[in-house]
């Protein structure tokens, strides 16, 4: 069993911080005190954040890793109890959970950053209507990631998703509703998979006379994990493991994406505003990553083992689909997003294969893709601001007119390509490392396939650097200012953490690989 340590409620302020925020949006007087209390609201919440690390510091050093099998800050109250139902109110945080919450602090703080040119959108009116919802979001996406009850886990996950839906729908382009009801959809069909898996879950644990949502008691627990995963439990004449793995991954699959439940993300991030699409991007492809990690793969093992091939494939195509759609491209946001589907086609593969490398790269990767992805897109919305359009094939000697920006987007769509040097290569080798030694006859072939994803990616970023920022400079973008001290900020950040992450990836391994070890034990015990 896992030990929960440092009750504390550090927690419950990092989460419920930015609604207290939101609030406070409401109420400001005006548009700049609206600004300012979104943006000072995102800073004191990665602040907040920074104080998780203690508990890790000795593991991120290099000394032994005492507490791999311990949830830090844990925080645990009954919530509902109505009959045989105990809905708990538990959070926690270990080496899988902990690097996300970060990642969510600081990415937030970087799109509140980047909101604060609100005049200039193309809507200008409900700034505090804006803000309200982007805090909220940034609620919703911290408590997925913390909560340790799966009943709380789906309340967090649907927080996240009225709050998208209004922030494309109404602050996006001119397709804005149409991308904003095919998000919700898709995102809506994955919740109510979710749903019945969790309340079959539960009603099945109460066989053995256990009756929580408790996601570690579901992975720990010897009676509960063997009635799990026991050949003869049915659901609906399935295997009960299988088929709650299946409706899981479905559910978690909409939102890495994984094909073919990707056509929602092109549309979004085209119709969404700059800011949002870093949040998309950064943090909420990464919630369906981490449902896999946390709740299918640790609490279904035998379904995860019957299922690799097929997850396999479809990591593989998205690899491969992913490339070449971004390829063909003529819009600068589609093609950064489609480079998404295929980026995450690698976590996905990763996670798949069941071995530690590949649980390692797939969790690497998620971070790496947080940072390179809404770098890339920030970069395509500085653009935008100036030229009002992003028809790639129009431009053209932008480093030459912006030298500055130029040398930055240099920086992070190389991140993106997977550079070595840079955080998008350790998580896409750490991957195809443990496909190759995967114990699956059909690994290797699948591993070749995939490192030609590589190829590919490096073909449309470097085509795309070619024709948007080298060549000869073009007078109609000579008067372009170069990119401001508030978009320099934004983009010396994400630039630096993708350089921190690629030369000393050693830190961010040692965060995580604690937990991720815990979780292959459960194959094999």
């Amino acid at each position: 069993m896992l030990t929960v340590i440092s009750d504390q409620n550090i927690l419950n302020w990092i989460v419920f911080l930015p609604m207290i925020g939101m609030v406070l949006c409401l109420a400001a007087p005006n548009a700049k005190a609206v600004k300012i209390v979104g943006i000072g609201t995102t800073f004191l919440t990665f602040l907040l954040s920074l104080r998780l690390f203690p508990p890790f510091w000795n593991h991120l050093f290099g000394s032994a890793y005492g507490t791999a099998e311990s949830i830090h800050f844990g925080f645990a109250r009954d919530w509902i109890s109505i009959g045989k139902f105990n809905i708990e109110y538990r959070v926690g945080l270990d080496g899988l959970s902990f690097p996300m919450v970060i990642l969510t602090t600081l990415t937030s703080f970087l799109a509140a950053i980047a909101s604060w040119n609100f005049e200039d959108w193309r809507v200008n009116k409900g700034i505090r209507g804006y803000f309200a919802l982007f805090l909220l979001l940034e609620t919703g996406m911290l408590g997925t990631f913390v909560a340790l009850d799966f009943f709380l886990f789906y309340i967090f996950w649907e927080v996240m998703l009225l709050p998208m839906y209004f922030l494309i729908g109404v602050w996006g382009g001119p397709r804005k509703e149409y991308a904003a009801i095919k998000f919700f959809l898709y995102t809506f069909l994955g919740s109510v998979l979710i749903l019945i898996a969790l309340l079959a879950m539960y009603f099945k644990a109460s066989d053995v006379g256990v009756h929580t949502f408790n996601l570690i008691d579901y992975a720990t627990n010897p009676a509960i994990h063997q009635i799990f995963n026991a050949e003869s439990t049915q659901f609906l004449r399935w295997n009960f493991g299988l088929a709650m793995f299946v409706m899981l991954f479905i559910g978690f699959a909409v939102k890495v994406p994984v094909f073919p439940f990707h056509t929602w993300l092109p549309d979004a991030h085209v119709e969404a505003p700059t800011p949002i699409s870093m949040i998309l991007a950064g943090v909420l492809l990464k919630l369906g990553g981490y449902g896999l990690l946390r709740i299918c793969y640790p609490i279904f093992p035998a379904a995860g083992h019957t299922a690799a091939y097929a997850l396999a494939l479809l990591g593989l195509i998205n690899i491969i689909y992913g490339a070449l759609c971004a390829m063909a491209q003529t819009d600068f946001k589609r093609l950064v997003a489609y480079s998404s589907v295929s980026h995450m086609g690698y976590v996905l593969l990763g996670i798949a294969i069941m071995t530690d490398t590949g649980f390692q790269g797939a969790m690497f990767q998620m971070l790496a893709h947080g940072i390179s992805s809404p770098m890339c897109f920030f970069l395509v919305g500085v653009i935008y601001d100036r030229a009002h359009h992003r028809e790639i094939n129009k431009f053209g000697g932008v480093w030459l007119s912006m030298p500055v920006y130029g040398s930055l987007a240099t920086l992070g769509f190389f991140a993106s390509l997977g550079l070595p040097g840079l955080c998008g290569f350790i998580g896409e080798i750490w991957v195809l490392l443990g496909a190759f030694n995967a114990p699956f006859p059909w690994a290797k072939p699948v591993a070749i396939v995939a490192a030609f994803g590589v190829v590919l990616t490096a073909g449309y970023i470097l085509w795309l650097i070619q024709r948007v920022y080298l060549g000869k400079e073009k007078a109609e973008y000579s008067g372009f200012p170069d990119a401001s001290a508030r978009e320099v900020f934004v983009l010396s950040i994400m630039g630096a953490l993708a350089i921190f992450m690629g030369v000393l990836p050693m830190f961010t391994f040692r965060l995580m690989n604690g937990t991720l070890d815990n979780i292959v034990k459960l194959f094999n015990s």
